[in-house]
């Protein structure tokens, strides 16, 4: 049985680069980095809904960036600006 990507855009070998959560952080930190990490892997943020906008890189097109435009409350965000 084949999965199908849950990422608009990608394909069924992609590799995703997310940042780990070291236990030092704040909880907050912690928390925000865990709903990036979830929104990046599902293409939606499971906080605010926002869904991923997928952009080729400019230089090598096999490379892909997913933009979220999340909600001004939205736990993604720790400092008010756009993660």
């Amino acid at each position: 049985m084949t999965r199908r990507s849950r990422v608009y855009g990608t394909y069924k070998r992609t590799l995703y680069v997310l940042p780990s959560i070291p236990d030092d952080l704040d909880a907050e930190m912690k928390n925000a980095l865990a709903i990036r990490n979830a929104a990046s892997t599902n293409g939606v943020c499971p906080d605010c809904g926002a869904e991923a906008e997928i952009y080729r890189d400019h230089i090598d097109d096999r490379i892909l960036h997913a933009v979220f435009q999340h909600e001004p409350d939205c736990g993604a965000l720790t400092d008010g600006a756009a993660a």
